[in-house]
């Protein structure tokens, strides 16, 4: 009998210790919701709740005016708190070929073709009228076949 009642208040301490551990760290929720959720039609807040990775009673504080209302409504916007934010995507490579850079150009030094994809050094030599050898050896560039997006060739 003492043997009974000692494993009982064993397992109870074990219980309440493996839950208050589980409480007192903080652990950040794996969600698919951002920093709003717009509430769709069949939500609830426990729903809703869970499939942002909060606790309801978070969700609530988040929102105030919940606690004051019992409804919630499609198209209504809630604020999820310490919801996980995946890190924005990387921006895109610089697009050297936009119509916004390509071709003629001036600046203090005089003209410049700035070279886009597609660009040959035969057709800015037609462009200035003159060879595509003159650029070549103007310019610098080695091989007369391979020019860069990017690139500034002048007259």
């Amino acid at each position: 009998m003492i043997l009974k009642r000692i494993l009982q208040s064993i397992l109870i301490v074990a219980v309440l210790m493996v839950s208050l551990a589980a409480t007192t760290h903080d652990v950040k929720a794996s969600s698919y919701c951002g920093p709003t959720y717009v509430v769709q039609p069949g939500d609830w807040l426990a729903k809703i709740a869970r499939y942002c990775g909060v606790s309801t009673s978070a969700l609530i504080a988040a929102n105030p005016w919940t606690q004051y209302y019992y409804y919630i409504y499609p198209g209504q916007v809630l604020n999820i708190p310490a919801a996980y934010y995946p890190p924005p995507p990387p921006p895109p490579p610089p697009d050297y070929g936009g119509p916004a850079y390509c071709g003629p150009n001036y600046d203090m030094y005089g003209a410049y073709w700035y070279v886009c994809r597609g660009d040959t050094l035969g057709k800015i030599a037609r462009y200035y009228g003159v060879s595509w050898q003159y650029l070549q050896y103007h310019n610098g560039i080695y091989n007369p076949n391979i020019i860069y997006p990017g690139q500034i060739i002048r007259p």
